[in-house]
């Protein structure tokens, strides 16, 4: 079976069956890429070009299983396996009946009863096991749990709405504190280079010893200080809620390639040769070119040691 990695009819990206065909008009996606194919309530596939030239009047019947259908009874597929999107369904239409929860029941065996009760319907209706059997059954239980059913089906929707509204609320006390936390951050960046400012003034033109000018402004900052230690704390909070709170000093700090330190990895010995067929030969047109294998062999053995070692003391720990 032949397939191609492309878009399918859902906008996905995914695996598509070339080979795959309309059981009608036989025609495959193979001579017409384009094609789509919809499933109808008794699970059959049919293109939409069939579906419009066989529904365009109104009901009719399918003509594979002459089950009655209409054209709006044809929907995009979920699944590529139509027992997978047949079981789906059914799961989701018998949710809507069999809405119980475990609090409804003063026992947590007669609500694993109920579960298996669900299971063997969706097992019935799935593989059309005693089909009449199993309607009546589902008719029973309607009439019988109304009530629960009504009151069930309106709290999970009230739930729904209340968690959508705490979400939403959620989002916007952590957009505000976000905003308050780049406010604040301006704030501090500001006072410290009205500081420095103020500070380099005061060294030029003032008389006093500079150690005493500098003792007093660290004084001054140590007053103001106070003023932030709140905001600190929401800040903290914050980086947690935006997942900033596992950067470390070190990450949060501008790489600079010129005054970061660099070590030299030379816990290693390179050979004259070694037996690779994956490198080339060291031919005269290489060698003319500067080639030299010695050159691939020192690149190789740095990426294989790189980052083993922190420093030479904690490498002849090791070696100890």
């Amino acid at each position: 079976m032949s397939g191609i990695i492309t878009t399918d009819y859902n906008g996905r990206g995914g695996l598509q069956d070339l080979d795959e065909s309309c059981p009608i008009c036989k025609n495959t996606r193979y001579l017409t890429p384009n094609m789509k194919l919809l499933v109808s309530e008794c699970y059959h596939k049919m293109c939409e070009s069939c579906i419009d030239r066989l529904f365009a009047n109104g009901a009719g019947p399918c003509p594979i299983c002459s089950l009655t259908l209409r054209k709006i009874n044809f929907v995009v597929p979920t699944f590529e396996d139509l027992s997978v999107e047949k079981e789906v369904r059914i799961r989701k239409r018998l949710a809507q009946q069999f809405n119980k929860r475990q609090e409804d029941f003063p026992s947590l065996r007669e609500y694993n009863d109920y579960l298996e009760m669900v299971e063997d319907i969706v097992w019935k209706i799935n593989n059309n096991i005693n089909k009449q059997e199993t309607d009546e059954l589902i008719e029973k239980y309607t009439k019988e749990n109304k009530d629960n059913i009504i009151h069930n089906a309106r709290r999970q929707i009230d739930e729904e709405k209340l968690a959508a509204y705490k979400q939403a609320c959620e989002k916007r006390e952590k957009r505000a504190q976000f905003e308050n936390y780049k406010k604040s951050l301006e704030q501090e960046r500001k006072a410290k280079e009205e500081l420095e400012v103020e500070l380099i003034n005061e060294l030029a033109n003032s008389k006093t010893s500079a150690l005493k000018i500098i003792a007093a402004k660290k004084a001054n900052i140590h007053k103001n200080s106070d003023s932030f230690q709140d905001s600190h704390q929401e800040n903290v909070q914050i980086k947690e809620w935006f997942g900033l709170d596992h950067l470390t000093q070190e990450d949060t700090q501008e790489f600079d390639p010129i005054a970061s330190e660099y070590m030299d990895i030379d816990h290693y010995t390179i050979k004259e040769k070694y037996i690779d067929s994956y490198l080339p030969a060291p031919t005269q047109l290489l060698r003319a070119g500067g080639y030299n294998q010695k050159f691939i062999y020192e690149r190789s053995l740095q990426s294989a040691f790189s980052g083993i070692f922190d420093n030479c003391e904690s490498a002849d720990e090791m070696e100890e």
